[in-house]
């Protein structure tokens, strides 16, 4: 799910003209390496919970920045990337929350 919850980002982000292409956005939105997602993919796991903050967090960013924007395109992303940091923070807690529910950290 959150591999295609990454493309989605990706894909929302180069039609804004944020990124070009998915190294970018693997370099520059995820804080990883050009090949994170097919490395992903070719392993069958889940994005690191590292990276999904980092998108949120950025997302976040720019959207406060854009906020203040009298520029009509702009406050169309504010909304756009708003909406992209709550799917990453939704995804972010499903991936908090596996870890310390994790039956080896429920015992004390």
């Amino acid at each position: 799910m959150t591999i295609k919850l990454l493309e989605h980002l990706r894909d929302e982000l180069i039609q804004s003209g944020a990124v070009q292409n998915t190294p970018e956005f693997c370099r520059c939105w995820l804080g990883r390496s050009e090949g994170y997602i097919r490395t992903l993919r070719y392993h069958g796991i889940e994005p690191s919970v590292e990276a999904l903050a980092v998108c949120s967090n950025k997302l976040g960013f720019y959207a406060d920045q854009l906020r203040n924007s009298d520029i009509e395109p702009h406050l169309f992303w504010v909304v756009r990337f708003d909406d992209l940091k709550r799917l990453c923070d939704e995804a972010l807690a499903q991936q908090v929350r596996a870890v310390w529910q994790a039956p080896s950290r429920m015992s004390a």
